[in-house]
């Protein structure tokens, strides 16, 4: 393995740390220290410790991604609902206010995929232009205070504006949220990193009298060769809650395995992928996994990667799976 990016710090200091065991073995009662840049010692429990760490934090920056879909979802049907209550109000004013002063005040519908500010503004306008109206006198054909043809009446609606703010403030707050889990990851893999290349510096010296573990110290970065062809894949939902990834075989002489990587969202972002599952050359060209899709309305994005023995790799083309909205867990 070697550290290509975000996906593959855990493969690969999962490769280190049975080759670290095997060190101490060798020299028990001693055992091999790494010594970092800031002059602290790491030894292969510590190691093993960052990577459960690691591993925890990525699961978490996955975690955060989904409370920001959440809460964008619940944005995006709070903005549904308003629209259809707005255009229910301005219905109202076509029909009976035309030429008349509070017709001049008709606020222009915004577009669902508007930004808060400029979504929000026109809601806010029909919000106080409501209450303009059941407070004047009432043309031909109104009976005030209005009622639209939904039985919404200015007060809920009212509170519907307000109420989509605060789920703006939600999305935020998961969006920080999202930004600091990063970070940590970010300063976590930094520290891994350093382990690694401070480890391969330290067993030459230390095992020179154990050529066998030398010869086999898990690399860093790719060895110098070519890149593989990436394969055709596709990826479909699976009830009741799974995604179900086919692939075409790799021609490549010099094939490792096929690794399925995906992160949380409606797109591939390959800061935040993780490996979700591996398969050897020989296995069934298919993956099954659950990642991400724990909850109706989810979505996630996917990309099956020929590794080859040099560690070089290229991934699919990015595949989306979403889970429809109506679409239950099954009962326990």
């Amino acid at each position: 393995m070697a550290i290509t990016g975000n996906a593959t710090y855990i493969p690969t200091m999962n490769e280190f740390l049975p080759h670290w065991a095997e060190c101490d073995v060798v020299l028990a009662p001693q055992s091999l220290l790494v010594r970092l840049e800031n002059n602290t010692a790491v030894t292969q429990a510590q190691f093993e410790g960052q990577r459960n760490a690691l591993q925890a934090q990525q699961n978490l920056v996955q975690g955060c991604l989904i409370a920001q879909q959440i809460a964008r979802g619940d944005i995006l049907l709070q903005k549904m609902a308003l629209l259809t209550q707005f255009h229910l109000f301005n219905a109202v004013l076509d029909g009976y206010y035309q030429n008349t002063d509070f017709y001049a005040a008709r606020p222009l519908a915004p577009g669902v995929a508007f930004g808060q500010e400029v979504f929000t503004r026109p809601m806010v306008d029909a919000m106080l232009l409501w209450a303009r109206l059941n407070e004047g006198a009432a043309p031909a054909g109104v009976v005030l205070p209005i009622v639209l043809g939904d039985g919404t009446e200015q007060g809920p609606f009212a509170s519907a504006v307000a109420a989509l703010q605060f789920a703006y403030a939600t999305e935020r707050d998961k969006a920080q949220e999202l930004t600091l889990a990063r970070a940590k990851r970010n300063r976590m893999e930094v520290t891994a990193y350093e382990t690694m290349k401070f480890y391969r510096e330290a067993v030459p010296g230390r095992l020179a009298a154990f050529p066998d573990l030398v010869e086999t110290l898990p690399r860093l970065t790719p060895l110098p060769g070519h890149t593989p062809e990436a394969v055709n894949a596709s990826a479909i939902f699976q009830a009741p809650n799974a995604s179900r990834v086919a692939y075409a075989a790799s021609s490549d002489a010099m094939l490792d395995r096929y690794e399925l990587r995906g992160t949380v969202g409606d797109h591939y972002d390959a800061e935040d992928a993780v490996v979700i599952a591996t398969n050897a050359p020989g296995d069934e060209r298919e993956f099954v996994t659950q990642f991400g899709l724990n909850q109706p309305g989810a979505e996630i994005a996917l990309k099956v990667f020929v590794i080859l023995t040099t560690g070089n790799e290229a991934g699919s083309a990015a595949m989306l799976v979403e889970r429809p909205a109506n679409v239950q867990l099954l009962a326990a």
